[in-house]
């Protein structure tokens, strides 16, 4: 009973030992970007583009064929959130344009990763 009790606590642990989210959410913090994606792929996803920086964000969702697919400005400490067809066989970042950033990939199915700045 006691080995039951400690396989079961060990597995909760492992549950909650990574961020899980149903949409992405992309927070921008002065020197890094970070991201938490959605575990499964589905067509419609919400992306929430946090911003925690000091400055005006604006940036794009774009495609890797290049596609823009939203346009976003969002004022310090405030978010925004929009709602996007994922097409399978294509590729999606979000690319700060002020102030400018490295573009961030949005990835299915990944732990919380962070884009630090290119120095």
């Amino acid at each position: 009973m006691k080995l039951l009790g400690l396989f079961l606590f060990l597995i909760s642990l492992y549950s909650f030992s990574f961020e899980k989210s149903e949409a992405f959410i992309v927070t921008a913090y002065t020197n890094k970007f970070k991201v938490l994606s959605p575990v499964k792929r589905t067509n419609k996803v919400s992306v929430i583009i946090e911003n925690k920086t000091l400055v005006k964000l604006i940036g794009e969702v774009v495609t890797d064929k290049g596609v823009l697919k939203e346009m976003v400005t969002i004022k310090p400490g405030k978010y925004k959130s929009v709602e996007l067809e994922f097409y399978k066989n294509s590729k999606y970042y979000f690319i700060p344009l002020s102030p400018s950033f490295q573009k961030v990939v949005l990835d299915f199915g990944r732990k919380a990763y962070e884009i630090p700045s290119k120095e």
